[in-house]
């Protein structure tokens, strides 16, 4: 008898008995199944209790399993093929691989809630997808005598697709091709989809950047009425706004912005005045040209943020306005919004002002400009910007002495030849020029918020924070944890401090676990988000802070410089409610993420790309992380990482003590340890997975 007919007639049998429980034996015979087709009949009982439509008691007993609390949400898949839906209650729900049926990651899904374990998270079986989060993908064309297939890039989908036989454009083996979903009937293995554009063979120029737009659903076009809109705009609008501003063009302002920077969304200036320095941060005025659900804002709200990828960047803003008129180039009227602050020498803010302006940029700085002027090179501007390294000074040490942890992690900077493919890669460089500018933006994002805030005790007009809350009680845990399996002896009080943060990251500057602390320590603290709700901002150890110094890439900037103008105006009509802002910082958040895991993706890409051409060449690196099956070792300088597998160290068989984060040889007893010193070979390198493999030539 057919399987599929077998657990039907148990089904049928169980439901017309709801309450009794059968032995295998005795269920046979109740749904009259002949003894020949006992073992299937065994098969299939425990493929019914695994799909959660029957219960067990003891190892020989089965009843049927009345249905089950349907609930519904959105998917979230892992690279090993299980996941999670996460319920608007916040909960969420582990799915089994077997139990995703035919639910991509992050499509909306109704589940059915199968069991629940104590303490664990209740199991469940996806039902129905009431959504699609997507219906294109990307991915490998591939043709053997079967048919034609296309292998998903997405790690997270675990089956290959068929390709319709009738395909709009010609496409080979092997190419790289964008697809939109068909259909998925029911029961059927693989879903159908049609081949909808080629993007190339791997390896060919261009092709990582298009992965990445795909596979994070970056938007990259727009409007015809957006960009006629941007056309619209032109250098006579700011002499019209004139009258309707403070004019500060005589004031000496100037932009400090790295070599490669195209758009300048922040100026700075300072003057001294008695015991005081007054401190001017001076930013696009964005909200001018880009006005509430006009083409560019509908635009620029979906994108939330500007991406930038290696070698490129994908605008929040078209680029005539986020490199022409939004942009505060020098010797040329430009519109702002300026946050004027006076200082005194002990670094508190005694006074300020916050205004629509229209400023004249004295000079382009590059970082490297400003820190040989601080070095003492000299300039028409030396005196300025050495004021403004004194102020600096003083407001790090004001914001040390709050406990703002200061973080110096180094990050890869991406070299590229002609073809986009890189040639070089180093760390980054923090100098003492990007401190100042650095901390003149912290104090006037912290300014404004303050202005916020104080608009919300006196009229409960709402603003939009960056808030970052305290580390929760079990990421504590791991990293007190950590740290003591380091033998770093480093106090964590309770309720934590940013000031406990900030003494540990002091404590290990001079240590081999500097960069493995400091990544550890970042991983330990919950995430930055936008909230209508100022709750503080841990890492930096302010009580309030917002995001105000960034409008030509970051919408919530953008928002509160709307928030600014109504408020100093008392302009009702433009004053948005408490719900929609919350609304909109919620998917600010979002989007930030979506930005972040983007560049970080293909930083990774491009660091692959990097290790292929090399090979079988030798590196030094450190330790990174050790587990059971071998060691993650980063290489020096070039922060690219790869995996030493335990069972490829050849002098000794490698056990794993995790009390010690370290493999340890049974019989040498030699020692492989977290932040550890190795000379590593490059073994091989798959981009398309993201693995590298090394193997270890030397404990350094």
């Amino acid at each position: 008898m057919d399987r599929s007919l077998v657990k039907k007639k148990l089904l049928d049998t169980l439901k017309q008995n709801q309450g009794r429980w059968y032995k295998p034996r005795t269920l046979m015979k109740a749904a009259h199944i002949k003894e020949r087709d006992y073992r299937d009949l065994k098969v299939c009982l425990l493929d019914l209790y695994r799909d959660g439509e029957i219960d067990q008691k003891g190892r020989h007993q089965y009843a049927y399993k009345p249905k089950q609390q349907e609930k519904t949400g959105i998917l979230s898949v892992t690279s090993r093929g299980f996941g999670f839906v996460e319920l608007r209650d916040g909960s969420e729900v582990f799915v089994r691989a077997q139990h995703m049926q035919q639910a991509f990651h992050r499509d909306l899904v109704r589940i059915q809630i199968l069991k629940k374990q104590s303490g664990e998270k209740p199991d469940g079986k996806v039902i129905d997808v009431i959504q699609r989060h997507q219906t294109q993908f990307i991915g490998t064309y591939k043709v053997d005598r079967f048919g034609e297939w296309l292998m998903p890039e997405d790690k997270r989908i675990r089956i290959r697709f068929a390709v319709e036989k009738t395909k709009p454009v010609k496409v080979k083996d092997g190419q790289i091709v964008t697809v939109e979903l068909v259909r998925w009937d029911p029961g059927h293995p693989e879903p159908l989809v049609r081949v909808k554009d080629v993007l190339g063979f791997p390896g060919e120029p261009g092709l990582d950047k298009a992965l990445i737009i795909h596979e994070h659903q970056l938007p990259t076009e727009w409007t015809e009425k957006a960009l006629a809109q941007a056309d619209s705009y032109s250098e006579e609008s700011i002499k019209e706004e004139l009258k309707n501003r403070k004019d500060l063009r005589d004031l000496v302002s100037f932009t400090i912005d790295p070599e490669s920077a195209q758009d300048f969304d922040d100026a700075v200036s300072i003057e001294v005045k008695d015991d005081s320095w007054i401190l001017g941060v001076h930013i696009a005025d964005v909200s001018h040209y880009v006005t509430p659900t006009s083409p560019i804002d509908r635009g620029a709200r979906k994108r939330g943020t500007s991406v930038y990828l290696v070698g490129d960047a994908i605008h929040m803003l078209p680029e005539q306005l986020a490199s022409n008129l939004c942009s505060l180039k020098p010797g040329i009227d430009r519109l702002a919004m300026s946050c004027m602050m006076t200082i005194g020498r002990d670094g508190t803010v005694n006074n300020y002002e916050i205004y629509p302006s229209i400023i004249h940029s004295k000079q382009r700085f590059t970082y490297e400009d400003v820190e040989e002027i601080i070095k003492g090179k000299s300039h028409k501007l030396s005196g300025a910007i050495q004021e403004m390294e004194q102020l600096r000074q003083i407001l790090f040490k004001e914001r040390k002495a709050r406990g703002s942890i200061d973080l110096d992690l180094p990050e890869p900077i991406i070299m590229l030849d002609k073809s986009g493919f890189p040639r070089d890669i180093k760390p980054s460089k923090r100098l003492t020029a990007h401190r100042l500018v650095e901390e003149f933006m912290l104090i006037g994002n912290r300014v404004v918020a303050e202005y916020l805030t104080k608009m919300f005790r006196k009229a409960k007009l709402p603003g939009i924070y960056r808030i970052h809350e305290t580390p929760s009680v079990d990421d504590l845990k791991k990293l007190k944890s950590v740290i003591s399996r380091l033998g770093i002896d480093q106090k964590i009080s309770s309720p934590v401090k940013p000031k406990d943060y900030q003494a540990l990251v002091e404590a290990v500057r001079e240590s081999p676990y500097r960069h493995f602390i400091e990544k550890v320590t970042l991983r330990s603290m919950t995430k930055a988000i936008y909230s209508v709700e100022n709750k503080g901002h841990f890492g930096l150890a302010f009580h309030t802070y917002t995001h105000f110094t960034s409008p030509i890439r970051r919408y919530p900037d953008l928002t509160v410089h709307r928030l600014l103008k109504a408020y100093l105006t008392n302009d009702a009509e433009q004053t948005p409610t408490l719900a929609s802002l919350s609304k909109l910082a919620e998917h600010c958040s979002q989007r930030e993420r979506v930005a972040i895991d983007a560049e970080r993706d293909h930083i990774k890409m491009k660091q692959l790309q990097y290790l292929s051409k090399r090979v079988g060449q030798t590196f030094d690196g450190v330790i990174s992380g050790v587990l059971n099956f071998g060691f993650f070792v980063e290489l020096a300088e070039t922060f690219v990482e790869g995996l030493v597998h335990a069972s490829g160290i050849e002098d000794d068989y490698y056990e794993y003590q995790e009390a010690s984060y370290s493999l340890i040889g049974r019989r040498t007893q030699n020692t492989y340890r977290l932040g550890d010193r190795v000379q590593v070979k490059v073994t091989s390198v798959s981009i398309s997975e993201g693995l590298a493999d090394f193997a270890v030539i030397m404990n350094k």
